[in-house]
């Protein structure tokens, strides 16, 4: 019985959506796909505040990288456009935002190693008021599956 009760939460732990916390902010399915060294990585994640005024993600670092930027990409006139957002990013309060495919992302610039999957990268995400919440991101070829749609909207803020 207790083979399977162990068999039953590796599962669970495998399966549950990692999070981490710091205040009124939460961090959900931190990922980024493969790269190679040398390369320039990508991270996404969505963040959420349950706090009564709004938040500002600043900047982000990374050991794995020579420097990480906060960039949202926009379809203009039928072309894929990408800036750098020097402001940061707000998560609304009692809202959230998605950094996510075609929307806002963390640049990993200069990548130190490759990142194949499998792997995690160490992140430092900086907020306003100079709060820090260290995350992983997870290697992968596709978004987590426990995302759902839902978690896709709102990264226009």
């Amino acid at each position: 019985m207790s083979r399977l009760l162990i068999a039953a939460l590796a599962l669970t732990a495998v399966a549950a959506p990692v999070a981490y916390a710091a205040g009124p902010i939460t961090v959900r399915q931190p990922w980024s796909r493969p790269a190679q060294a040398g390369m320039n990585g990508v991270g996404f994640l969505t963040l959420a505040n349950s706090g009564k005024t709004p938040v500002i993600l600043k900047s982000a670092t990374s050991p794995a990288a020579g420097k990480v930027e906060i960039h949202q990409s926009a379809m203009v006139g039928g072309v894929m456009t990408m800036r750098r957002q020097d402001n940061g990013v707000v998560i609304p309060a009692g809202g959230q935002v998605a950094l996510a495919p075609g929307g806002y992302h963390l640049m990993l610039l200069g990548l130190k190693q490759a990142q194949g999957v499998g792997q995690k990268v160490p992140v430092t995400l900086v907020f306003d008021g100079g709060r820090k919440i260290q995350v992983e991101l997870a290697v992968q070829l596709a978004p987590p599956a426990a995302g759902g749609a839902a978690e896709h909207t709102g990264h226009h803020h």
